[in-house]
């Protein structure tokens, strides 16, 4: 055989072996992405959890954007619709005063209720699954009057039918959460007998709790971004302040979720959001009770929610919910 023969069998047989080796190369690379895509499809099912579902709204305007929470409920779920920068209904249509939120499935429409922003265009609703609808669509609109009878063009939109029914799992009896529950604020005599004489913020703050029986408790429950995270708080209004006193358990440091601080956040039953200041960025969150003491609240019945920011004050929370509220109860 002639060298150069012999020269072309060399290269055909090193060609085909690096072919052979490449297409084994890109096999194993196929494989491997195949394999971590599917944890990675499971953590996001747990994270999401089975009690609770998040969906994002479709913005139809520039700069507003929609979250619907549904959490499990004996009637198929209830939800809540929170809404930010919304802007002046008159600029999406002339004779427009307010926004309403609708359910739609097929040819039903629901009007599920007026949606109330305040200054900065945030506002929310809450409402219950639609009587008969299983699965169904929500969109926002911008109306004349709150008792539209039909909706105009969206403004925030779900997919169609993207909202199911969701009725409470049962857990197993005995069943524990990964994280200890915090203990509810003590706000008995024995407890705040140290600040009665100091006469100082604290004191203030205890005094209000005690002078309306200890307030009202809520428990917080962490979300996807810190989903072993969980709060107990004591919470009342006096002379149009709300004054709040929490405890925190299994909170990660704001840098684990790529944020710097945390903010607390009060929701009145209009839909104002209220900054209510930053909490601890060290592992005092986990450990020391959070006092707060905030003006500007005319009702009793608001509740509490924390998000991960990047700076404070915070014009308006971030989509990335810490903990959110689980009830609000009298005790």
């Amino acid at each position: 055989m002639s060298k150069r023969k012999h020269t072309r069998t060399a290269c055909a047989r090193a060609f085909l072996c690096a072919l052979s080796l490449g297409l084994s190369f890109a096999a194993a690379q196929l494989f491997d992405s195949r394999a971590s895509a599917t944890p990675a499809r499971a953590r996001a099912a747990m994270a999401q959890g089975g009690g609770r579902v998040d969906i994002r709204l479709r913005s139809l305007t520039t700069r507003a954007t929609g979250k619907l929470t549904v959490e499990a409920s004996e009637g198929g779920g209830r939800a809540r619709l929170t809404a930010l920068n919304l802007p002046d209904p008159q600029t999406v249509t002339p004779d427009a005063r307010t926004y309403v939120v609708w359910a739609v499935s097929g040819g039903r429409i629901v009007r599920l209720g007026e949606l109330k922003r305040d200054e900065r265009g945030n506002g929310g609703l809450a409402f219950d699954r639609p009587e008969g609808l299983d699965r169904y669509g929500v969109i926002v609109t911008a109306e004349s009057s709150a008792d539209a009878e039909r909706p105009s063009d969206p403004v925030l939109t779900t997919r169609a039918d993207e909202t199911a029914a969701l009725f409470p799992k049962e857990e197993a009896a005995g069943a524990a959460s990964s994280t200890p529950a915090p203990p509810v604020p003590d706000v008995s005599a024995k407890a705040n007998a140290r600040r009665a004489a100091a006469g100082d913020f604290y004191s203030e703050v205890d005094d209000a709790l005690v002078s309306n029986g200890g307030g009202r408790v809520i428990e917080l429950e962490g979300d996807p971004a810190a989903p072993r995270a969980r709060g107990a708080a004591r919470a009342t209004l006096q002379r149009g302040s709300a004054y709040v006193r929490a405890n925190f358990r299994g909170v990660p440091l704001p840098s684990a979720v790529g944020a710097n601080v945390y903010v607390l956040w009060g929701v009145v039953p209009d839909g104002r959001i209220v900054y209510m200041g930053s909490l601890p960025a060290t592992e005092d969150l986990n450990r020391a009770e959070v006092y707060v003491r905030v003006a500007g609240f005319d009702a009793d019945d608001y509740t509490l929610f924390v998000t991960a920011e990047q700076q404070r004050p915070a014009p308006s929370p971030s989509s990335r919910r810490v903990l959110a509220p689980r009830n609000a109860i009298i005790k």
